[in-house]
């Protein structure tokens, strides 16, 4: 019975080894790919700019033009420095902003209808 227990042991404990081994590249291959995809979105919208001022128009969105070279401009370079690891905090933070207010001013119906 003591060796079993041991067996099961020694197998979790290597198992843990391995998962702490393989936190890190995890991680980067999972930042990698997120802020890879934001990068491209932030890029499409930088190149063009008419089209995504027209949109934030639409929506309603003050300042439409200078909304949308500051929202391309922090998709783009923002996700590049997220990608390094350099100010991870403040541009986390701003980006997870521009989400929500993406997602409550282009979807405003949905979002009211779930809060009644």
């Amino acid at each position: 019975m003591n060796t079993v227990h041991d067996v099961i042991r020694r197998a979790y404990e290597l198992l843990v080894t391995a998962a702490n081994f393989l936190q890190s590249p995890l991680l980067l291959a999972l930042r990698v790919y997120f802020f890879w995809q934001l990068f491209l979105t932030g890029k499409g919208k930088l190149s063009n700019i008419g089209k995504v001022s027209e949109f934030f128009t639409s929506l309603g969105i003050p300042l439409p033009t200078l909304s949308a070279y500051f929202i391309g401009s922090l998709e783009c370079f923002g996700s590049l420095l997220l990608i390094i690891g350099l100010a991870s905090r403040p541009l986390a933070l701003l980006i997870v902003i521009s989400m929500s207010v993406a997602y409550l001013a282009a979807d405003f119906e949905a979002v009211s209808k779930q809060l009644q």
